[in-house]
């Protein structure tokens, strides 16, 4: 992805709770996520002031298969789901889900957003090929990066509905994305 699309953050936690807490979100916005995801990921979504719901996306992980996620993900999207928060690779069970194909399955006004901490490095799949909209890793598992170093990338989808956070030291980069450039 290119650099402007890109924030440095200290960790994947950083990136869930500045993608999550900074969408312009309102209380009527549904969000949904998934009973396998992470503290961060539902902890940073019960701040963001939307209305949140999870889903179980498979009762055994050992017997969890494409058709049977993407089909749960796609019933439980209603006409006010907003975001969907996922992780890529579920640490608890091995599970890797089929990012794409849930991605091309739902919704265009669904805006796919990922932890992808267990997959990135792991898998040499870009951002474009997950067809996803936002996506938040630490560097310090499968790429071998020191604690402290990790990434938000997002569309202008998303870029769009967030509000700064950090102003920039410059100026020039007056109401850039998350960081404030």
């Amino acid at each position: 992805a290119p650099a402007s699309e890109v924030a440095l953050t200290d960790s994947t936690t950083m990136g869930l709770g500045l993608l999550y807490t900074r969408l312009a979100l309102r209380p009527e916005d549904e969000v949904l996520t998934t009973e396998h995801d992470f503290y961060a990921t539902h902890e940073s979504l019960r701040l963001s002031g939307a209305r949140v719901r999870r889903v179980a996306l498979y009762g055994d992980p050992r017997q969890a298969s494409e058709d049977e996620i993407v089909s749960r993900l796609r019933r439980a999207v209603t006409g006010r789901t907003r975001i969907l928060a996922l992780t890529w690779v579920h640490s608890s069970t091995g599970v890797r889900l089929p990012v794409r194909t849930i991605a091309q399955a739902l919704p265009d006004r669904v805006l796919v957003c990922v932890d992808g901490v267990h997959g990135f490095g792991a898998n040499a799949a870009t951002v474009r090929d997950l067809a996803c909209d936002a996506f938040v890793s630490g560097c310090h598992k499968w790429l071998y990066g020191p604690r402290g170093t990790g990434v938000l990338w997002a569309n202008e989808r998303v870029r769009e509905l967030m509000r700064p956070t950090i102003p920039s030291f410059d100026g020039a980069s007056y109401g850039a994305w998350v960081a404030g450039g």
